[in-house]
């Protein structure tokens, strides 16, 4: 049987559960291919070095922003979709502000669905 404080030693030990993560990026529009794909290696690299595993990363191409951030109405979106420890998380988000390359991002957790009873 586990007690309270053999729980807490595993919740240290291990982190505690992972959760699942939504992220969404933007490089500037004079960013090309290469760029995406270095960006892409950097947060995956990222995400694994904190202990948690990409699932999927789409790269979704160059569009036309809405309005100028930082002087660029153009701008390759990508996004990638991970299972990260929920303590890791703004981790992750500090390493994306210090980059340079990305003028805007936006990591959300994806909700877990409830399964209702008929």
């Amino acid at each position: 049987m586990i007690n309270l404080y053999s729980y807490e030693l595993i919740i240290r030990e291990y982190g505690g559960s992972l959760r699942k993560y939504e992220l969404v990026w933007i490089l500037s529009g004079d960013a090309g291919e290469e760029q995406c794909t270095e960006s892409t290696d950097k947060i995956t690299s990222m995400v694994n070095d904190a202990g948690g595993v990409v699932s999927s990363i789409d790269v979704w191409g160059k569009r036309t922003l809405a309005y100028p951030i930082q002087k660029n109405t153009e701008g390759y979106y990508l996004q990638a979709n991970f299972e990260l420890d929920g303590t890791k998380a703004p981790e992750i988000e500090r390493a994306i502000d210090a980059n340079q390359s990305i003028i805007r991002h936006l990591l959300v957790r994806d909700e877990v669905e409830s399964v209702g009873v008929d």
